[in-house]
């Protein structure tokens, strides 16, 4: 089952796909899932999305909506930095790196920073060296604290696109990697939630593009902590919970490390595929420089 979330008019739903259109679930079950967390949180949600979704045809077309990120309220947004053999190599010289971490790197991303498929990233007035950076996200569908490595995966309520864009010159220019990875509509967050029933991660590749070119391509077998790993090593920490998300790592090809640099500037598009998941597609455009004054 694919799910997503997005708006229809001046209200936002979500709902599954059927046949490339829209089956709306919201304002069903009396009201019980408002949103695609709330449908994670209870044990049968999913059960109850797939009756629906078998059988009743599709209400909208894609084209009619607007896509939000999959779990627009997520409660924590978990992203795993220098997580694949690909990316470390190519950046070690550059940030003198001596070993590969012994544990994941962590950072988190702020729901404001998160954009839908077919929606503009913002490049920041005053960034310099705006990047793209594919990736494959999960999101947990079931509550856990300490979990093995050997049950993590039954805790994933599906997989999802991610395009962690980063802010180079705010990243670098700071001993804290935050601003570079929470500017306002700077990462894309979509299409599309995908049930692992419908996953196969033998099989599973990223590839992202930057304007129809292909920029970064990778296999899980790149990625230095696998899925399982992270998930267990976050819960060591912290509950995660239905809704969480877990953004898995980048592969070579970043922009700032080509000869030259490929940065990302207003009019470009990225496209970010997960096989299996679909295509995430955003534009990029500059920031609008409206100023709110305090009342």
């Amino acid at each position: 089952m694919k799910l997503l979330s997005y708006r229809h008019g001046e209200r936002q739903h979500f709902g599954a796909l059927k046949n490339g259109a829209i089956v709306c679930l919201s304002g069903q079950a009396d009201g019980a899932y408002p949103d695609i967390k709330s449908l994670l949180s209870d044990a049968k949600g999913i059960d109850w999305a797939q009756q629906v979704l078998a059988t009743r045809d599709p209400d909208l077309q894609l084209a009619d909506v607007k896509l939000l990120p999959v779990i627009p309220n997520p409660g924590a947004v978990w992203c795993a930095g220098m997580n694949t053999h690909s990316h470390y190599d190519e950046a070690k010289h550059h940030m003198h790196l001596k070993e590969k971490p012994a544990k994941p790197i962590l950072f988190l991303r702020n729901t404001a920073s998160l954009v839908g498929s077919g929606q503009d990233l913002e490049k920041p007035a005053l960034e310099k060296a705006f990047d793209y950076e594919g990736e494959i996200a999960l999101v947990i569908g079931r509550r856990g604290r300490n979990i093995a490595t050997s049950d993590a995966l039954f805790h994933v309520a599906g997989y999802s696109c991610f395009n962690d864009a980063s802010a180079r010159y705010y990243q670098i220019s700071s001993s804290q990697i935050t601003a570079g990875k929470n500017a306002f509509r700077s990462g894309g967050f979509g299409p599309a939630l995908v049930t692992p029933d419908e996953i196969d991660l033998g099989t599973m590749r990223m590839t992202c593009r930057l304007n129809g070119q292909e920029m970064q391509s990778m296999g899980l077998d790149d990625l230095i902590f696998s899925f399982a790993e992270l998930i267990s090593f976050i819960s060591e920490f912290a509950w995660l919970e239905p809704g969480d998300v877990i953004v898995t790592g980048s592969p070579s090809g970043i922009g700032a490390l080509r000869n030259p640099p490929v940065l990302l500037k207003a009019g470009d598009q990225v496209e970010v595929e997960v096989t299996g998941v679909g295509v995430l597609v955003n534009g990029v455009r500059d920031q609008k420089l409206d100023v709110v004054a305090a009342s």
